[in-house]
């Protein structure tokens, strides 16, 4: 399928959807999704829920701008997508401890996992969960509690080696009172 920038578009192994905002080439467009982030992704995973009614003008210093999600509008995404708790711990009303908590189950991430692969599942994943700390750091949540359950081991491994080589943060496993053994903290701030 031939996609154009505007086109709205949902995903087909994953929730949410977004817009087309940039061709990358004929396998690969940037998704700006629904939550206000730009996603590469190829377009065999992207299904037209409609056509884009921008018309491109000739000169290309005319090219319209993509209506971008308002701050807003983000942020109550945002918090209807991601339970924000209050930590446990008494605080002073200007020191909020804030903790973001996000359940990486794919049953909790997708509709239905039918046909999907490991890989797709593992990718689905990894995307819910950078999504979810992106948005911890931009509205300075204190941590983000990832549960990830215990499997074999494979999820809980990644999101350690993301977390310490491409964001550099402290993380540690989660309340084994709270949580069991499948999550793990991560201090955004």
């Amino acid at each position: 399928m031939q996609f154009s920038v505007g086109d709205k578009v949902s995903f087909l192994n994953e929730k949410g959807g977004g817009i087309v905002s940039k061709i990358n080439n004929k396998k690969m467009v940037t998704i700006t999704t629904t939550d206000g982030f730009d996603m590469p992704y190829l377009v065999n995973e992207l299904v037209l829920v409609e056509k884009s009614k921008i018309i491109i003008p000739q000169e290309p210093e005319l090219l319209p701008e993509v209506p971008k999600i308002s701050e807003e509008e983000l942020k109550a995404s945002l918090f209807q997508k991601y339970k924000p708790v209050q930590s446990p711990k008494k605080s002073k009303p200007h020191q909020r401890n804030l903790v973001m908590e996000i359940d990486l189950h794919i049953e909790e991430l997708v509709d239905d996992t039918r046909g999907m692969s490991n890989l797709q599942i593992i990718n689905t994943q990894i995307r819910a969960f950078q999504n979810a700390l992106d948005a911890a750091i931009l509205n300075k949540y204190h941590k983000l509690i990832v549960i990830h359950g215990v499997g074999n081991g494979v999820l809980k491994n990644e999101i350690c080696k993301i977390v310490k080589n491409s964001y550099e943060l402290d993380y540690a496993d989660a309340s084994l009172a709270m949580y069991g053994k499948g999550a793990t903290q991560i201090f955004v701030s």
